[in-house]
């Protein structure tokens, strides 16, 4: 149900009149919100490559051990 732009949330709706209440967002915090999410991102990435590496290196290790480290 639809309600006219110029009258109160009637509906009884705790979301509905949290809604109702207009705020808005400014540029400043859409703008920290963004970045805040880019050095997460950023972070996370930096961690899954470190541990891949890590991995990497011990199953190289552990496959050489296992195979007597053959000459190259």
């Amino acid at each position: 149900m639809a309600f006219p732009a110029g009258e109160q949330e009637t509906s009884g709706s705790l979301t509905g009149h949290i809604l109702a209440q207009g705020w808005t967002e400014t540029s400043a915090e859409r703008s920290r919100g963004t970045i805040r999410v880019v050095i997460v991102m950023a972070v996370a990435m930096v961690l899954l490559v470190a541990m891949s590496v890590l991995v990497v290196l011990l199953a190289n290790d552990a496959f050489s051990d296992a195979t007597g480290a053959l000459p190259r």
